[in-house]
């Protein structure tokens, strides 16, 4: 039975005409990993000629987004000239080389054209400076840099690709290997990684991670994807119905618990010295070097100043045997145990 059209309500019909146009889009489309919109993949995104990967697939953002980045959108949505850093930011996500060469001459390029808004010319004038023959097969890993502007960032993704390429294999593009060594080291700091067993169960969940990321992207089900997700969640006892946070606090060494405090707490700075007024207040560190440093040295024949420190600090708890006069002995025990004549 038909559903009425009222209070903004859809008519089967029409839910079934909309489902058919959302299909014929996503059948034609590709989502967008930042802006999560469905666009037509010839259209809305730039090619990925990665060889690696095929040299026939499109970038994971849309060329909305990778101009959005390099022109620097603002809230307003205005744009504003592009820099070095933010083009190699865009590039970085479209996996396309950055060369300084192909910067000035597009620099240069842009100045020749005059129109309104030149800083929105830059970044054109470097994609089809790029989009050349013989740039074809590059990628952000042919990207040749000089001086010294974002230079610690660069080498710094650089150097977690090339360890992720170690750990995950070459079969995948900088941006996804950069993603998987992210989530890879954000998991084993959060959760104990401490056999080889749980390093293979967390590289896993990473690679099912990307899967569904990428089947998101196209609108495919995840289905089984996120079914696998789980089951690598369960085996590592780390589902959210597993373990509530007291559990997951004494999952953790002391030594990744002050790494957590300090992280979240003071901003990734050491935990400083206590105030003095509350600096060992309940003396454990005396006391372990009394009853085990102390008593340790004691017992294995040592004299240094733990064994010392052991037997002045006991010696107010030991209790020494009364030494009497051999002529007296009687008399005193006599004594102690009966009290003298004049107490009766």
């Amino acid at each position: 039975m038909a559903t009425k059209k009222n209070n903004g309500k859809m008519t089967i019909a029409e839910t079934r005409e909309a489902l058919e146009k959302a299909n014929e889009k996503l059948e034609n489309g590709c989502r967008c990993a930042m802006c999560k919109k469905i666009k037509d993949m010839e259209t809305g995104f730039y090619l990925d000629t990665d060889p690696q990967l095929g040299g026939n697939t499109f970038s994971r953002i849309c060329r909305s987004c990778a101009k959005d980045i390099a022109c620097r959108k603002d809230k307003k949505g205005e744009y504003h000239e592009p820099t070095k850093e933010s083009v190699k930011q865009a590039l970085f996500y479209l996996n396309k080389p950055y060369s300084d060469l192909i910067w000035k001459s597009s620099v240069e390029e842009a100045k020749n054209i005059q129109q309104e808004k030149s800083g929105a010319n830059i970044w054109g004038c470097y994609i089809k400076n790029i989009s050349m023959p013989q740039y074809v097969s590059w990628t952000w890993e042919n990207s040749t840099f000089s001086g010294t502007d974002g230079e610690e960032e660069i080498n710094e993704n650089s150097r977690i690709i090339k360890q992720a390429k170690k750990r995950f294999g070459i079969d995948y593009s900088p941006q996804d290997l950069l993603f998987l060594e992210t989530e890879y080291q954000d998991w084993v700091k959060r959760y104990p990684c401490e056999n080889k067993a749980q390093e293979v169960l967390y590289k896993n969940m990473c690679i099912t991670q990307l899967n569904i990321e990428n089947k998101q992207k196209i609108g495919k089900d995840t289905k089984d994807e996120l079914k696998s997700l789980q089951d690598i969640m369960s085996s590592l006892q780390i589902k959210p119905s597993q373990t509530n946070s007291n559990a997951l606090t004494e999952a953790k060494t002391f030594g990744q618990l002050i790494e957590k405090w300090e992280d979240e707490w003071d901003g990734g700075n050491p935990i400083p010295e206590p105030e003095p007024e509350f600096a060992d207040v309940d003396k454990i560190g005396t006391l372990i070097d009394v009853f085990f440093k102390g008593h340790l040295a004691r017992m294995m024949g040592l004299k240094n100043g733990f064994s010392h420190l052991y037997e002045k600090f006991i010696k107010k708890y030991t209790v020494n045997r009364p030494q009497y006069d051999e002529d007296a002995d009687s008399e005193v025990i006599f004594e102690q145990l009966f009290g003298k004549d004049e107490d009766l």
